[in-house]
């Protein structure tokens, strides 16, 4: 039979002081609500007191302040059955004590609905109460199922005064993968803070407990290269929490600081400090503005906005978006601006979404993204070939050059789809853009080498190609020009003819690389053969007419 040890918390407005041991009176006066919150009081204050006491029973009046209408009781209530650092004294029947029955309280205040949950009671604010739990307590049952006599029964609103669901979701996934990444810096440690004082996240920890103690194994990033991350709340956790989830020697992870108040904090300047850090991965938070959320045109949202200038700086850089939105038409609208993958900081309320599953999407996502990084150079060497073809070469030459522009503009969009096959998911990529550059280098010859029957040069010389054999042409070619490039190209010419004849071949991201740097240096010598600088400056006649040998 257990020993009735009973603690009262009140405000001088019970009888029962005289009967109970009491805790504290709950002192509104000499709080400062101004400065904190009734959360932080109870957390701060209360809580640890609670800690040092031995009881096995709380009676609680059910209004501590001035105001009846508050009721702070029933929320002191909340904070010790979720208060995990109290251990079995948070299961203790708890009585409030109150001036009217439980079902005026549950009219006046929602909250209120803790009185259906099991071991905690509503009882008359008069002696007889204490007398009468007193005569009843070793007939009172403990829990048996946390979960469903108290979690399943109640809900926990979050806070009025809370700035935003983006603010919440921000929270909360930073305190969940710094507690999944063991991340304990000052800024994980001050979200850490608030969070644990706050009711709402009290009941959401409470609620989600047991998968911190799930034995989930987090990858590790496994490429090298270097990530970015723009997002407004890096300071506020994510930059330590990601650069934790990319250690691995070789990948560089920095946050970008710059001013996230309006969009002229944007400026030309800010672009050219992304381009300077030459990335190979941005991490881009959606919705970097406060005024992003008060509209849902997408194409609207600051991300996208940089997101469309990342691109035009290089396209080939790889871009994950962070995002704090659950709604479907957004996340699947941000496929169509042509981005590696999303991934959902997570809303507490949103029961589809695993954190250790989410982490791990994130470092898969950035290695998928440090693994295509060659698009960066491919980007460029395409934007360099179309810039020489369209202004200078097509440009310049291409109005007399009439029998041969098909061919240069077959070459224009040879080019372009190199990048846009190499940038896809489809199977065989690396075939197709190889298929692209061997007829761009054909469309070249065709160009110079005009009649392959009669196998000679622009200027009648005959390049003497067995079998008018591809890579020897294209070596000739280059040499007459004067180059003293290396323009072997045999692995490649032999992989498209294999790929042809439906024979297996692998290409990779290196051999594709290389293969179009060689198509850009043909381009730049053609702009400019050394042969032909013996020719006066601007003498496109005599040039155009070496050609039309």
């Amino acid at each position: 039979m257990s020993e009735f040890n009973a603690l009262l918390v009140h405000k001088d407005n019970t009888p029962l002081k005289t009967q109970v041991e009491i805790l504290e009176k709950f002192d509104t006066e000499s709080f400062d609500f101004g400065n904190s919150d009734l959360d932080t009081y109870i957390s701060q204050k209360f809580i640890p007191k609670l800690q040092q006491k031995e009881f096995n029973i709380l009676f609680i009046k059910d209004n501590l302040s001035d105001n009846y209408l508050e009721l702070y009781g029933i929320t002191l209530a909340y904070h010790i059955r979720l208060s995990n650092e109290l251990g079995d004294k948070r299961f203790v029947p708890i009585v409030i004590i109150s001036d009217v029955d439980g079902y005026i309280l549950n009219k006046l205040v929602p909250m209120a609905n803790i009185l259906f949950t099991k071991n905690t009671f509503v009882a008359r604010n008069e002696i007889a109460s204490y007398d009468y739990f007193e005569k009843v307590f070793n007939q009172i049952k403990p829990f048996n199922d946390f979960k469903k006599e108290f979690l399943d029964l109640i809900h926990i609103d979050p806070p009025q005064d809370y700035l935003s669901h983006h603010d919440i979701t921000n929270e909360w996934s930073i305190y969940r993968w710094a507690e999944f990444l063991k991340v304990d810096t000052d800024a994980t440690k001050a979200n850490k803070a608030k969070i644990e004082n706050m009711l709402y996240f009290k009941y959401l920890k409470t609620l989600h407990e047991k998968d911190l103690h799930v034995e989930q194994k987090i990858v590790e990033a496994s490429k090298k290269g270097k990530v970015l991350l723009i997002d407004d709340e890096w300071a506020k956790g994510w930059a330590d929490i990601l650069k934790v989830a990319l250690t691995k020697e070789g990948v560089e992870f920095k946050p970008f600081r710059t001013n996230y108040q309006d969009r002229d904090g944007f400026s030309d300047f800010t672009y050219k400090r992304i381009a300077n850090e030459n990335p190979d991965v941005v991490v881009l938070d959606l919705r970097l503005l406060e005024s992003d959320h008060e509209n849902e045109d997408i194409d609207n949202y600051s991300g996208i906005k940089i997101l469309q200038k990342i691109h035009e700086i290089n396209a080939g850089i790889q871009v994950i978006m962070l995002t704090a939105t659950s709604k479907s038409t957004i996340l699947e609208k941000l496929y169509e601006k042509k981005i590696l993958g999303y991934i959902k900081k997570e809303h507490p309320e949103d029961k589809s979404i695993d954190t250790v599953e989410n982490i791990n999407k994130f470092v898969r996502l950035v290695d998928r993204g440090l693994k295509r990084k060659f698009l960066k150079d491919i980007y460029l060497t395409k934007m360099n070939i179309l810039s020489i073809l369209e202004n200078d070469i097509f440009a310049q030459y291409g109005f007399e050059f009439e029998k041969y522009e098909p061919f240069w503009k077959k070459i224009i969009v040879e080019v372009e789809a190199v990048f846009d096959i190499l940038d896809s998911d489809r199977s065989n990529k690396f075939l197709y853009a190889t298929v692209s550059i061997a007829v761009s280098i054909e469309s070249i010859l065709s160009v110079f080498i005009p009649n392959d029957r009669e196998m000679v040069f622009w200027d009648g010389e005959a390049y003497n190609c067995e079998h008018n054999a591809l890579r020897c042409r294209i070596q000739k070619l280059f040499i007459k020009l004067g180059s003293n490039e290396n323009f072997d190209m045999k692995v490649m010419i032999k992989k498209r003819n294999d790929y042809i004849h439906k024979k297996p071949v692998v290409v990779n991201e290196n051999e594709i690389t290389l293969w179009f740097n060689k198509l850009r240096k043909m381009i730049e010598i053609i702009k400019n053969p050394l042969e032909l600088r013996i020719y006066k400056k601007g003498d496109l006649n005599n040039l155009i007419n070496k050609f039309s040998y």
